[in-house]
């Protein structure tokens, strides 16, 4: 990232396609279809969270800060906090939940990122007392959140790409399909 710039050369703010937490209620609906990032855009979203907003308390001064030059760690902690949350949320509107939902390899990288950054945030965020008392805890729970929908797409990928068949003496022994839809629909890992 450029120092002074809040987002990639040539994007509006509306191509970040980064969305504010909310919950469901009877007067706003979430699920509709409009408003619902696909799994290639919420992947960007990722991207674009942490190559120009995780970091940006360290990138220098930024024009929307004049007297400290820079956000303080917990504002940026926060606001990423609420918008992986809602990333994750989008992935649930999309049935991708593991065990029987969707699959996707860009889903399964979204929330291996977004694990990555609450550990990350827990171990570097732990000398600021405010931290500690008041989000410490919410971070391990969101954490734990993450991983277990992962470890629900990791079982989920293995029970789609893995069967069992029976060999000509009665056996089972496990057998990768091909064919069909099985395993998920997404295999570029990218790193």
């Amino acid at each position: 990232p450029q120092p002074g710039t809040i987002h990639p050369q040539n994007w509006t703010l509306r191509d970040t396609a980064v969305k504010r937490f909310r919950r469901s209620a009877a007067d706003y609906k979430l699920n509709v279809p409009e408003w619902v990032r696909p799994p290639d855009v919420l992947e960007r979203v990722c991207g674009y969270l942490e190559e120009w907003v995780m970091e940006r308390d360290r990138q220098g001064s930024d024009p929307r800060f004049p007297k400290s030059d820079s956000p303080p760690s917990l504002d940026v902690y926060q606001f990423v906090w609420d918008r992986t949350r809602m990333i994750r949320k989008d992935f649930i509107l999309q049935n991708y939940v593991g065990t029987g939902g969707n699959c996707d390899a860009r889903a399964v990288r979204c929330h291996e990122r977004i694990a990555r950054w609450h550990a990350m945030c827990e171990h570097q965020l732990s000398h600021i007392q405010d931290f500690v008392t008041m989000q410490s805890q919410q971070n391990i729970q969101e954490l734990g959140q993450t991983m277990k929908t992962l470890n629900q797409y990791y079982d989920d990928a293995l029970g789609r790409s893995v069967v069992e068949i029976a060999d000509e003496n009665g056996k089972e022994i496990p057998s990768s399909i091909s064919q069909g839809n099985h395993g998920c629909s997404s295999d570029i890992v990218m790193g």
